[in-house]
């Protein structure tokens, strides 16, 4: 029902178009039993008007279950599309805390399994409520032929629809179970793929994965379907088994009460019409179920609420870099006073903790974020993207709290770089419209024409290295023209040359072009360039400080920002940056 319900408030005045036409055709079948029945009973002459009759129900049987079903089918193949759009169009809107709660492997089960299984089941609507529409009108039928046959039948087919209702719930709660498993099967696909090289390293790996992660979630499946099929093949033998033996009863029964053979035979004859749709009910039910629990599953997940476009959130207007030659000071960029996040525990143990952070962004600066490995700069780096939301603190942009309301906007500042780097095959510049010169231009700075090239805004290959996947996604990032440019350890995957001229060239040409930088980075060989350099470990930020094998010319400590960390000055005779 509550099936049935979504794709009536969805597809509004069709789907009813479709059921009535199917109606109409489960009409006319009804109609030509109850004609042959009185043909049979010789209560109805063989004539023209008597053929002609049956030649137009079987043409509305065909025409209009034609019909029916054609238009009903058509929807179903619409109903996947828009849950597949749908679902996406969710999970972009979602928050990423959310789709890490929930992982990878359940929002892939939900992308396939899930919305093909909700298609299957709209599928076998037409062939419920035409199977619906046979029995109503059929037991109708019974009861106007012989109200003593139908009580029987009705107490009989009451009495063996209750036997069956304890095998129904049953199968329902294997079918849930079947599908709390297929997010575990998708975990061991991800695995295999995600992780082929490490599994190619290593056969004992390799056999402890397959039969830990894939053969056993498989077989627990295996097991659990045969359990629920078993359920369904029983109430296909219950439903037959009771059928014929309601036959034998009703000529048992009709004897007994001097009931006529012909009116007998007649209830015979609609009651083994009715078999038919009856075992098609009972057959189209596993098919029914899976695509109630697969929509229950969609609707657990607690993604965004769907909502119509991509516009971006309104919000003040940043200004860049304050030109050269300026002598007004511009507000700071970031502003952070007490901010904390806390990545959720498992197993009993806490999880990460980060801040409190009072961290204050100038306006073009170039900011270096240093620390080990888990210390918590890629957090801190989610926060100034407002790709994660603070536990606790506030953070301004531009003086501007940001609030729920404007994390979208704080966001749309924002370009980023984020480790590992994702590359798209389309290239979008500000609202949607590519600067086609500059992508050409920065991609020959990148050292990578010689291997893509970019047609009607889109890279023609993106299978590369991760260094040279990190090249084109800063190309990604550049060609937006936001004001705020974040890099997760971007030059981590690239040569020494190249190294070298990102730090030394690049970096400084994107600071004139008026971002604020602000890099994860641990080449401290490169440090000096940076107007600041801080260190986070352990969730604790603090002012780096060079130590004596670093403190060279260049690595000379100079005045500080109101948030005490110092500016590091560049080498004598040098441009600071």
């Amino acid at each position: 029902m509550r099936l049935l319900s979504t794709l009536m408030r969805r597809f509004g005045a069709r789907l009813p178009l479709a059921l009535g036409l199917g109606a109409v055709g489960a009409a006319a079948g009804l109609a030509i039993i109850a004609l042959v029945n009185r043909l049979i009973a010789g209560t109805l002459a063989a004539d023209t008007a008597t053929v002609a009759g049956l030649g137009l129900a079987l043409v509305l049987v065909f025409g209009c279950g034609f019909a029916s079903q054609s238009v009903l089918t058509a929807l179903g193949h619409r109903v996947v599309r828009d849950m597949r759009t749908t679902m996406v169009k969710r999970l972009l809107d979602t928050d990423i805390d959310r789709l890490e709660g929930i992982g990878a492997p359940a929002l892939y089960a939900t992308l396939t399994k899930d919305i093909t299984a909700v298609g299957q089941a709209f599928n076998r609507l037409p062939f419920v409520f035409y199977n619906g529409i046979l029995l109503g009108g059929g037991f109708a039928y019974l009861a106007w032929l012989s109200w003593p046959l139908f009580l029987m039948s009705a107490v009989v087919l009451g009495l063996a629809v209750a036997c069956a209702q304890g095998w129904v719930f049953a199968m329902r709660r294997l079918m849930m179970e079947v599908r709390a498993t297929d997010d575990r099967l998708f975990a061991g696909y991800r695995g295999a793929i995600e992780g082929r090289a490490e599994l190619a390293l290593n056969a004992a790996r390799r056999a402890v994965f397959h039969r830990l992660d894939v053969e056993a979630a498989a077989e627990h499946a295996r097991a659990t379907e045969t359990r629920a099929d078993r359920y369904w093949v029983l109430s296909l033998s219950w439903t037959s088994l009771v059928i014929l033996g309601l036959i034998i009863g009703l000529f048992i029964v009709g004897t007994g009460l001097g009931l006529a053979r012909e009116q007998v035979a007649g209830f015979v004859l609609v009651l083994l019409f009715l078999r038919m749709p009856l075992n098609d009910l009972v057959g189209t039910l596993p098919i029914l179920m899976a695509g109630g629990v697969a929509l229950a599953k969609v609707e657990s997940l607690n993604l965004a609420p769907h909502r119509a476009g991509f516009d971006a959130p309104d919000g003040p207007i940043l200004a860049t870099a304050a030109p050269a030659g300026a002598t007004a000071v511009p507000p700071p960029l970031f502003n952070l006073s007490g901010v904390t996040y806390d990545h959720p525990g498992q197993d009993g143990e806490p999880g990460f903790h980060l801040g409190p952070v009072d961290l204050t962004v100038p306006v073009g600066e170039t900011l270096f974020i240093v620390g080990g490995n888990g210390g918590g700069k890629s957090t801190l780096l989610a926060l100034l993207a407002g790709l994660r939301r603070p536990a606790a603190g506030h953070l301004r942009l531009r003086g501007v709290d940001v609030t729920d309301d404007l994390r979208g906007w704080h966001r749309e500042q924002v370009s980023a770089v984020l480790s590992p780097a994702y590359v798209f095959d389309h290239l979008v510049g500000p609202a949607g419209r590519l600067d086609q010169d500059l992508a050409q231009d920065f991609l020959r700075r990148l050292r990578m024409d010689h291997k893509v090239t970019i047609a009607d805004g889109r890279f023609s290959d993106t299978r590369f290295s991760q260094g040279q996947r990190k090249r084109l996604a800063l190309l990604s990032a550049v060609v937006e023209r936001r004001p705020i440019l974040l890099l997760d350890e971007w030059a981590a995957d690239q040569d020494p040359a190249f190294r070298r001229f990102f730090y030394e060239e690049l970096l400084p040409e994107l600071k004139q072009g008026g971002r604020t930088i602000v890099a994860v980075s641990h080449d401290d060989r490169f440090f000096h360039l940076a107007d600041r350099v801080l260190r986070c470990d352990a969730g604790v930020l603090t002012p780096w400080q060079a130590t004596p094998a670093d403190a060279g010319p260049a690595h000379s400590l100079g005045p500080t920002f109101n948030d005490g960390a110092p500016r590091v000055s560049a080498p004598p005779g040098g441009r600071q940056q």
